[in-house]
């Protein structure tokens, strides 16, 4: 049973890879594109907080460590961005955009992967759909990922393996939680409020003011496909 449920949660990571290997297949992206695909992380994420993470956490009944750990993952990434925006140029700067995409991803991608552990504990079907969901937004997160990366001058190679690496975390996240379930419930809404505060931070201060910069019309388009992306993988 649990091996089952271990190889839907690697199946939703691998996702993330596919996304990313999407965007090699077409090798030149205009800046409407860009604006697009970063608009469209901007409504996924932003989709995930507001329909999936804050709601899980607050449900759970810790509204406290749950606001606590949006706070704590606001911080983060503002610390964050100090770290990796230090280069010249627009190159620099969309590197570092993806490296903090990487980052809340990453956060993201673990409360998740324990999400699908939990899920498996009410009813093995519901772990199931649940890392149906994970996988339908992980397409373009790996996209939000490799787009600025790729625009920045990155190797193919090189975002194929750290793409690799972050999709692995979603399994990852599945191991833990199916090891901690039954000893550390109450640490989850702290972990859903920090990706929400990652994903909050990246949308406000990263994502929609750098679409805006290459096409304020396309950007719009994207966000609106990944909220319904997200809608409907999460209440249809």
């Amino acid at each position: 049973m649990y091996t089952a449920t271990f190889g839907w949660s690697v199946a939703a990571g691998a996702c993330t890879v596919l996304g990313a290997v999407m965007l090699f297949i077409k090798r030149k992206w205009s800046r409407r594109g860009l604006a697009f695909f970063l608009g469209l992380a901007a409504g996924v994420m932003l989709a995930v907080v507001v329909f999936d993470l804050l709601p899980s956490g607050l449900v759970a009944g810790r509204v406290f460590g749950t606001l606590w750990g949006l706070a704590c993952g606001m911080i983060l990434l503002g610390m964050a961005q100090g770290l990796l925006f230090t280069g010249d140029g627009a190159g620099a700067s969309l590197v570092g955009l993806g490296y903090l995409i990487m980052l809340g991803v990453a956060l993201h991608d673990l409360p998740e992967g324990m999400a699908i552990a939990l899920g498996h504990e009410l009813k093995a079907r519901t772990g199931m759909v649940i890392a149906l969901g994970v996988a339908i937004h992980n397409i373009p997160e790996g996209m939000a990922i490799a787009t600025p990366l790729l625009m920045g001058g990155v190797r193919r190679v090189r975002i194929l393996l750290q793409v690799l690496l972050v999709g692995a975390i979603t399994p990852f996240g599945t191991v833990l939680g199916l090891a901690a379930v039954n000893f550390l419930p109450w640490y989850l809404p702290f972990f859903l409020g920090l990706a929400s505060g990652v994903m909050l931070y990246l949308v406000l201060f990263q994502l929609w003011p750098e679409a805006r910069q290459h096409n304020s019309r396309f950007r719009h388009a994207g966000f609106w496909l990944g909220v319904v992306l997200i809608f409907t993988a999460t209440y249809i």
